[in-house]
């Protein structure tokens, strides 16, 4: 994911410092990267019928940050709970 720099704004793929300003942004990067891990951890929860511990990490990353990406794995967590409301809420963030 794409990291804005909180000087400058410019758009950053890779870290740790800013393209355009040098800021260092290791920080954001490592954010990103629990919070991509948190997720992985969530899809192989879920392809395990982890339900709980899937719901606990992706809890998680949502303390890190909020995502369509987020989202749309709340929802697939909540259908496969066969919690329709609960997904359609989900699907809603999006």
């Amino acid at each position: 994911m794409a990291i804005p720099c909180p000087c400058c704004k410019a758009s950053n793929e890779t870290g740790p410092a800013c393209r355009r300003c040098k800021a260092d942004l290791g920080l954001l990067f490592a954010v990103d990267a629990e919070r991509t891990e948190r997720l992985d951890d969530a899809r192989r929860q879920l392809s395990e019928a982890r339900y709980d511990e899937a719901w606990r990490s992706l809890e998680e990353a949502e303390k890190l940050r909020r995502g369509g990406d987020l989202s749309r794995l709340k929802a697939v967590a909540f259908l496969l709970k066969r919690d329709f409301r609960g997904a359609m809420a989900a699907y809603d963030e999006v």
